[in-house]
């Protein structure tokens, strides 16, 4: 009897530490990270060139844009969290990784957008990296820049001449370039949970922006400078398709 006794204690015991060892976390430390290519090469500012899809060669000096909304959920649960307050600026000259904290659990989608929400495109509080500092906004009546390219290109034989794309809402009352991107963690061998901290590693395909349901072709748009209307409505279209992904 002495000796099952103890057998009995050596097994809760052990059950106990592996219960310990799985519930010692409460939180997953999440680090979104971003990388920029054109074209499959990474990006550079200032400097290298690219050929855009349509043939032009293009050297960018600014690519920068918004994400928000980030979300986490359990796709057999229904579980989801919703990272609060989360607007986060990327930038190629300067932050490409956003770290944060998920309650510990499971989780297998992940989604979130490009751009400010309604409710926050029009006020006034500075919450997270909404600070006009970051030249990202036009006016409070008009809201945020959701995203940002500029650069120099030219074509054949023509003059070097500027490309501005600055996307944001045309009317701010709406929705209509506020974009959202999801993935499925588990087909990437992502899924959240087993782990205290994960990175995930995004990447941002720029030519995204020029290909897809409407062909952006520079060289023949009437002006190079994009910054709202029926053509901004397209690029973001455009870049909705493939713009991320999982890496």
């Amino acid at each position: 009897m002495k000796n099952l006794a103890i057998i009995l204690l050596v097994v809760l015991g052990f059950t106990s530490c592996k219960d310990d060892e799985e519930e010692m976390f409460t939180s997953i430390q999440v680090n979104l990270e971003f990388a920029h290519v054109l074209n499959g090469e990474a990006l550079e500012l200032d400097g290298k060139a690219y050929n855009l899809p349509s043939g032009e060669s293009f050297t960018p000096s600014k690519f920068k844009y918004y994400i928000s909304n980030i979300t986490f959920e359990n796709s057999e649960t229904g579980n989801t969290y919703f990272v609060a307050d989360g607007y986060y600026l990327i930038d190629e000259a300067g932050k490409k990784e956003i770290t944060f904290e998920v309650p510990a659990g499971s989780y297998d989608k992940l989604s979130y957008y490009v751009g400010i929400d309604k409710e926050r495109n029009l006020s006034t509080d500075q919450v997270g990296d909404l600070d006009p500092s970051n030249d990202m906004v036009w006016s409070w009546k008009t809201g945020y820049k959701f995203l940002v390219l500029e650069g120099e290109w030219e074509y054949e034989n023509s003059d070097r001449r500027g490309l501005v794309i600055h996307i944001g809402n045309n009317d701010p009352e709406t929705e209509v370039n506020f974009k959202e991107f999801s993935f499925d963690l588990s087909s990437e061998g992502l899924t959240l949970g087993s782990e205290a901290m994960v990175d995930i590693d995004i990447e941002a395909e720029i030519s995204s922006l020029f290909t897809g349901d409407t062909e952006l072709v520079v060289h023949e748009l009437e002006s190079t400078s994009i910054m709202g209307g029926p053509l901004a409505i397209s690029v973001a279209n455009n870049y909705q398709i493939n713009l991320f992904s999982i890496k």
